[in-house]
């Protein structure tokens, strides 16, 4: 959708019965995939144990594991020459403490006899030991992660799966002072900003729409991006996933993954406090403690809870507020493993609708960056609460059941003035303002069987299910037309006479929509030798209801297919194509709609090597999306609200990626990326040919750290964005390097930084829409953080 998504409005929502039953069902399924658990699980149960295994030769390391967790270990000596391990110390069941010891060796362990056995890793072994769904956290701390669940719906080795998924994983997250969202940007190859929304483009295609939280789709409040202070990491899936996901767009889903109970006790208490360097400060305090309720090691917690009060460089933007996230795992043994979170989060701020200029691209630099429409008493408050159920259960040594169950709520009001799509009269615009509510409620679920077994030479990871999803939303608004005049030149931000406005809308009757989604998938990831081929199907259906209006439905068939040749085991190569869906049922004939399903496809090749013993992961991928029938603004002076739908859209180009350790000193985060995305289809044809918007032709990052002693180490990188087109012709925003710095203390306990951004001071726009709404980046800031382990 290139435009920004006002139909996240609601008014009070009252549950239907339709809601409650389904609350009623998932309540009860979960408790009977529980109680089912007991009745699959195997009899051997693997208790958890304390383990304190030094780095070192691996075969002293495996026989020391062995009497510690009193198993058996076979393997062939030969198999075990020259491997080293980077040792083992804390709380962990059997089989993963097994998996730690050997990751980087190329071995892999099949349980066997009551036991295990270490051999060399055939393409496909290590679907036995890896959970079907993340439902307990990893105690590595890496900058990048070697498995994911979200692109194969299992976890798999980044080396096999035939496709681009990038990750930024918490200790980035830390290390950099990354508090939002979209912060990540910078350190994903071909992800920009399109807005300061929840809003970014992947691949130069916009991307508003498409979260998912733990692989599960929730609903985009779009207007605020979300604090990601309790996240284990986000990933990026490029291209479309609707075979994954069902409604999936063109240019990747984000999935974020929320941090999971670990089996060794971890506290942590962080601040972070900045500055913009004229008087306007943020500061956060987060806490973060994780480890066993119980002496087994069966019950497994964590808590995250963070506070923040934040004062924007620009006028009259602040942000307020709090999350807290519990989270509780029950893994009576290897073969179930069951989790319950809960993630809530208030806020009180400021829906900042950009900064608004004269009419000639060339102006952008003489208005100060701080300029905003926005007065005093203009306010976005918003409720957020996220209840999860998971559960990964062993139905035998060959078959894994995953289950996953969701609610989420949404409750907001947002008080605003802004300007329209209109240029402005000289340096003035005329500003409504607007008053809204919103409701929304999504509950979801899916189910899921993966299984691992052989045909003749052909090994075979197969993943069959279903899931479901329903989302009801109810909007009611108030608005007043040309309440006063604002001049980009002479700005006022005064407390304005609300109550005496002439609302033209003051009484909306409620207006929404209950959306459904069901999805039947199949896919099987077969191994012959040093080839994968992965082949999956997906059928989904779609209905939309509109409050007093009539259901519209569609459904789709959604084809991937994906081949690795894994070269050496720290080498592959992989080729790929999928196939992306997206209704457009949302939009209302005063939108211009109802319009036709968006539909995409996805050609893709590329290389990932894991070098250095596995501490350094570099990819390259070349990329051709073609997007058909893409709703778009139509920039019709007066109605900004009004869209249409534009042909076709396609995206070529390539991206580079570096992350992990040069040598034991010198770490680094780079990548390149290049892109051409252009309209090659419109019933308006002086569009053909024109490059998307937001959608920059070159970007590329930059970060390296040296470790200059046990305690100490400096760091320093930069970023690139290029220039990139706005939906106002002739009116682009220029392009953008900035240089950051950073220098770190750490101790066992202790973790001090100190970090620069955005050293020289440089202006620079990270989106924008048309000359009255451009969205400014940060000037110069300076992060302290500190933080205390325990």
């Amino acid at each position: 959708m290139n435009h920004p998504p006002l139909r996240v409005q609601s008014c009070v929502l009252r549950r239907s019965p339709l809601a409650i039953a389904l609350q009623a069902a998932t309540l009860s399924i979960a408790l009977g995939l529980t109680a089912g658990a007991q009745v699959f699980a195997a009899t051997k149960s693997t208790e958890v144990h304390q383990f304190t295994v030094p780095a070192g030769p691996l075969d002293s390391a495996l026989e020391q594991f062995a009497r510690m967790a009193g198993v058996n270990l076979s393997y062939e000596t030969s198999e075990l020459n020259s491997k080293t391990t980077k040792g083992l110390k804390g709380s962990y069941a059997t089989q993963e403490a097994l998996q730690q010891l050997l990751n980087g060796t190329s071995l892999i362990a099949i349980p066997e006899n009551g036991g295990y056995r270490v051999k060399a890793k055939l393409r496909g072994d290590e679907v036995v030991t890896l959970q079907a769904i993340e439902v307990t956290g990893r105690a590595s701390q890496t900058d990048f992660a070697e498995t994911t669940f979200s692109a194969t719906k299992t976890e798999t080795h980044i080396l096999d799966v035939p496709q681009t998924v990038n990750t930024v994983t918490k200790e980035v997250i830390e290390e950099q002072s990354l508090l939002l969202l979209n912060d990540v940007a910078p350190f994903v190859a071909g992800v920009n900003e399109f807005s300061v929304y929840d809003d970014l483009t992947i691949r130069g295609f916009r991307n508003s729409d498409d979260r998912r939280v733990n692989g599960m789709r929730v609903y985009n409040n779009f207007w605020s991006q979300p604090y990601i202070a309790n996240v284990e990491r986000v990933e990026v899936i490029k291209g479309p996933s609707a075979m994954l996901y069902g409604q999936a767009s063109p240019g990747g889903v984000i999935n974020i993954v929320t941090k999971k109970p670990l089996n060794e006790s971890r506290h942590e208490i962080r601040g972070d406090l900045s500055s913009f360097g004229s008087g306007k400060k943020q500061g956060l305090v987060a806490l973060d403690t994780t480890g066993p309720v119980n002496e087994s090691g069966t019950f497994l917690y964590r808590f995250n809870a963070s506070k923040w009060d934040h004062d924007s460089f620009r006028t009259e933007i602040f942000d307020k507020g709090y999350s807290l996230s519990p989270s509780l795992s029950w893994v009576p043994s290897d073969d179930t493993r069951l989790n319950l979170e809960f993630s809530y989060t208030n806020r009180n701020t400021v829906l900042d609708r950009g900064q608004p200029n004269l009419a000639d691209a060339d102006s952008l630099g003489t208005i100060p960056i701080d300029v905003s429409v926005t007065q005093p008493g203009d306010g976005l408050d918003y409720e957020d609460l996220t209840a999860s159920l998971s559960l990964d259960q062993a139905l035998s040594d060959q078959w894994r059941l995953a289950a996953a169950f969701q609610y989420h709520s949404y409750d907001e009001h947002l008080t605003e003035h802004r300007v329209g799509s209109s240029l402005p009269s000289g340096s003035e615009y005329n500003v409504r303002y607007g008053d809204r509510t919103t409701e929304a409620e999504t509950l979801s679920g899916t189910i899921y069987a993966t299984g691992h077994f052989d045909t003749g030479h052909i090994s075979h990871k197969l993943v069959v299910g279903g899931d479901a999803l329903t989302q009801e939303n109810e909007s009611r608004d108030m608005g007043a037309n040309n309440v006063f005049v604002f001049d980009v030149l002479n700005p006022e931000n005064i407390s304005r006479p609300v109550e005496s406005y002439t609302f033209t809308t003051p009484s909306l009757s409620p207006w929404g929509a209950e959306n459904k989604r069901v999805g039947l998938f199949i896919q099987d990831q077969m191994t012959l030798g040093d080839w994968d081929l992965l082949a999956g199907v997906r059928y989904s259906h779609f209905t939309t209801t509109p409050v007093g209006g009539e259901e519209n439905s569609d459904s789709d068939l959604a084809l991937r297919l994906g081949t690795v040749y894994r070269h050496t085991d720290n080498l592959s190569f992989y080729g790929t194509y999928a196939e992306g869906f997206e209704p457009n049922f949302g939009y209302t004939a005063q939108e211009g709609g109802p319009f036709a399903p968006t539909t995409s496809r996805l050609y893709e090749v590329g290389a990932k090597h894991q070098a250095f013993d596995g501490d350094l992961l570099f990819t390259a991928a070349l990329y051709h999306i073609v997007n058909d029938d893409i709703v778009t603004w139509a920039n019709v002076t007066g109605n900004s609200d009004l869209m249409r739908q534009r042909g076709q859209e396609q995206s070529t180009g390539l991206e580079l990626e570096m992350i992990g350790k040069l040598t034991d000193r010198l770490s680094i985060i780079a990548n390149y990326a290049y892109n051409e995305a252009e309209v090659t289809k419109d019933e308006v044809k002086e569009n053909e040919g024109k490059t998307k918007e937001g959608a920059p032709k070159h970007a590329a990052s930059i970060w390296t750290k040296y470790q200059l002693n046990q305690a100490l180490s400096m760091g320093v990188g930069a970023e690139y964005v290029g220039e990139r087109k706005t939906f106002q012709e002739g009116f682009d925003l220029p392009s953008y390097t900035l240089y950051n710095a950073g220098l770190f203390y750490r101790t066992n306990s202790w973790n001090l930084s100190l970090m620069g951004k955005n050293l020289t001071d440089e202006d620079h726009w990270t989106g924008g829409y048309y000359p009255g709404r451009v969205y400014p980046g940060n000037p110069l800031q300076v992060i302290l953080s500190a933080s205390y382990s325990f």
